[in-house]
């Protein structure tokens, strides 16, 4: 069974692709898939989605049409929303959400999408892989946590839009672009997903320094615990 991985950004790729025995590229429209092989042996799918909710979905939805992938992980980076996380910490999703998703008025909650549920759950199955996979990995182990991950199209960086963000979802753990829309598509089509991410920044420092800094350590952080999980897949 193929194994589809999303990331947005080539220093989200960098690291999987280096850990591919062989592989293919495929381009379609403005996506880039790289089909090949772990040392593992294991058949993977990766894919760089570019930034945002709409390529995300895109992509996700022709990774799943085009490859025939039986599982979706999205790996990448992400901005802290939780006192309990440090720079290169990694979360994976129990559940995810759209931030800035307000169908309120007709009766929805907030973060949720018309016709779906409040949040898309994460596979049970993945989940225990991803705590598995954390338990091999040991300078990584003690730093791994799991819990809500959230969504928009917004670089959270400013100590008000996160208090914003936290008084109306006090349970987010990390924020970024694409989990969301990954999990929705993946969940319409009863693919399961993960989302892994690792924290490159805390999300209010009012600039982009810390983020700059950390894109690679913590790209690869991410991809670690993607590649230990896939073993077991």
């Amino acid at each position: 069974m193929k194994i589809g991985i999303i990331c947005a950004m080539d220093e989200e790729t960098d690291y999987l692709l280096s850990k591919l025995v062989k592989y293919t590229t495929k381009d379609i429209g403005p996506f880039r898939f790289y089909e090949g092989e772990t040392e593992d042996g294991k058949e993977v799918v990766v894919s760089r989605s570019g930034i945002g909710k709409a390529k995300a979905a895109a992509d996700t939805a022709l990774l799943i049409s085009t490859f025939n992938v039986g599982y979706v992980i999205n790996s990448g980076i992400a901005g802290s929303m939780s006192k309990e996380l440090n720079l290169n910490d990694i979360v994976f999703s129990t559940s995810v959400l759209y931030h800035d998703a307000d169908f309120t008025p007709f009766g929805y909650k907030l973060g949720q999408m018309p016709s779906e549920e409040p949040v898309f759950n994460a596979s049970p199955e993945l989940i225990a892989k991803a705590d598995i996979a954390a338990s091999t990995i040991p300078n990584l182990k003690d730093r791994i946590k799991k819990g809500l991950i959230i969504s928009g199209d917004q670089f959270i960086n400013t100590p008000e839009q996160k208090a914003d963000i936290l008084t109306k979802f006090p349970q987010a753990m990390v924020t970024e672009c694409e989990g969301a829309p990954i999990a929705h598509i993946a969940t319409s089509f009863k693919i399961p997903f993960i989302i892994i991410r690792s924290v490159s920044d805390s999300a209010d420092e009012k600039e982009t320094g810390t983020y700059d800094f950390n894109v690679k350590s913590a790209s690869e952080n991410s991809a670690r615990l993607v590649l230990a999980m896939i073993k077991m897949l």
